[in-house]
């Protein structure tokens, strides 16, 4: 093993790295909760916790609801996106995600998320 492989961070690492400068919550315990109540996905090429909400006139509610949308709430490595497409367990009306800390919400329809995603790429 190279030097360079032992300095590369897993995809899973920088997602920890990005959690850790931008929260007070303890990533040990977010990851508990994802694994415990929603969905994760770690792979050395992709890092992915998502949970399932819904859409509704702008806002974004949790818990007893029917959802209607994947809230993407953390992703690290080469398309994250792409990989979340394939694995989530069920297509919904749309996918969410706010970028790097924003409180601003990003909704795409979920046929028009995947066809960016398998055109352009997202990240």
């Amino acid at each position: 093993m190279g030097v360079h492989a032992l300095t590369e961070m897993q995809p899973w690492q920088l997602a920890k790295k990005w959690h850790e400068e931008h929260s007070d919550t303890p990533f040990e315990q977010v990851i508990g909760v994802y694994m415990r109540d929603h969905y994760c996905w770690s792979s050395p090429q992709e890092f992915v916790l998502a949970r399932l909400v819904q859409w509704h006139e702008g806002q974004m509610y949790e818990g007893n609801v029917e959802p209607n949308c994947w809230f993407v709430q953390l992703a690290a490595g080469e398309n994250p996106f792409k990989r979340f497409l394939k694995i989530a367990p069920q297509k919904m009306e749309y996918v969410s995600w706010q970028r790097r800390g924003s409180e601003r919400y990003h909704v795409w329809p979920w046929d028009k998320f995947k066809r960016k995603v398998y055109t352009d790429g997202f990240n």
